[in-house]
């Protein structure tokens, strides 16, 4: 064996990783944050709202199981788009920006983009790519609700 170690990242390796780089940003931005001493003349200004996925935090294994199937059953009664269900599970499991979430499903931002904002027709090994990390895929789903 080679005492090279590996390029190649896991989904799970580069969330942890990502997840770690999050926390850490978050700490030091905390510690930034924190005045030394008091000033009196400084007048407090409301900050502007952050991104979703900046906001979020990582997510235990029971709420982002709770947080897919919320999604899924969402998903299928029509009250999201698929785009929308991606949008949800990205931010609100994974709270990972486009960028972060493209490269770790191996697609264009662009891509991503489109999928989540249902622009465009994407053939079904590229959605399946951006619904991988989830343990789901595309598949038949009956469009009346009344079907069980």
């Amino acid at each position: 064996m080679s005492d090279k170690p590996s390029t190649v990242e896991t989904a799970k390796e580069t969330i942890a990783r990502l997840r770690a780089n999050r926390q850490q940003r978050n700490e030091v931005a905390t510690d930034a944050q924190q005045p030394q001493f008091k000033s009196v003349s400084q007048p407090k200004t409301e900050q502007p709202a952050k991104r979703a996925s900046k906001q979020s935090s990582g997510v235990n294994a029971i709420e982002r199981k709770n947080a897919i199937n919320a999604v899924i059953q969402q998903l299928l009664h029509g009250e999201l788009s698929q785009g929308q269900a991606l949008k949800t599970l990205r931010v609100e499991v994974l709270g990972l920006t486009q960028d972060q979430y493209a490269t770790l499903a191996k697609v264009s931002r662009k891509t991503l983009s489109d999928v989540e904002n249902d622009r465009g027709s994407f053939k079904t090994d590229i959605l399946d790519r951006l619904f991988k990390p989830f343990g789901l895929r595309v598949g038949i789903v009956p469009i009346s609700t009344g079907i069980k």
